[in-house]
């Protein structure tokens, strides 16, 4: 409520929020890491509007994002929920990585072979892969056959990373395994 109740004071906090980040980020030169993630579920259209996203997110993100690759890092734009009314807007701030790409069954937006249209030639997508209903109470067929829709909706023609859509904590170890064997097999 403060965006609308107090603007000002809002961007205050995030400018001294991003000034912290950015010493982090100018402390990476040489560091060994494959991939640094940023944004979070704050950045999720499920949980505020594109209009804030544009006014209180985007602006310091990109920031960010252009800090990080000076620094030789590469970043994955995290969004838990909803993300596609934001896929431009996250890509042209030029991550070098998007995710999680969750789906609606787990209260997402993602229709992943919209999301590789719209997006996929300019930024690697990760995840898409719908954990809770994959990994617990159901078949090894349905769970190779879950990864099978992930990799034919945003793998062709690579930039695809399978991957869950987001932690979990309970799996059958059964299902881990069909997941990790199929993903084996679908190559570019």
């Amino acid at each position: 409520m403060a965006t609308y109740d107090d603007p000002e004071w809002v961007h205050a906090f995030l400018r001294i929020l991003q000034r912290r980040k950015r010493a982090f980020v100018r402390s990476l030169p040489g560091a060994r890491y494959d991939l640094l993630e940023l944004g979070g579920g704050d950045a999720s259209s499920t949980v505020i509007s594109p209009a804030i996203f544009e006014r209180f997110v985007a602006p310091y993100d990109s920031e960010l994002i252009e800090e990080a690759h000076r620094a030789g890092q590469r970043i994955v734009y995290h969004t838990c929920g909803g993300m596609m009314p934001l896929l431009e807007r996250i890509a042209g701030m030029h991550p070098d990585a998007m995710e999680t790409f969750t789906p609606p069954a787990m209260g997402g937006d993602t229709h992943l072979a919209e999301a590789k249209r719209r997006v996929g030639a300019c930024v690697c997508l990760i995840g898409g892969f719908d954990q809770f209903h994959y990994f617990k109470g159901t078949t090894p067929e349905e769970t190779r056959r879950e990864v099978r829709r992930c990799f034919e909706a945003a793998g062709t023609g690579g930039g695809y990373i399978l991957s869950p859509s987001d932690h979990f904590f309970e799996a059958d170890p059964g299902l881990l395994e069909a997941f990790a064997d199929e993903g084996r097999k679908c190559v570019y």
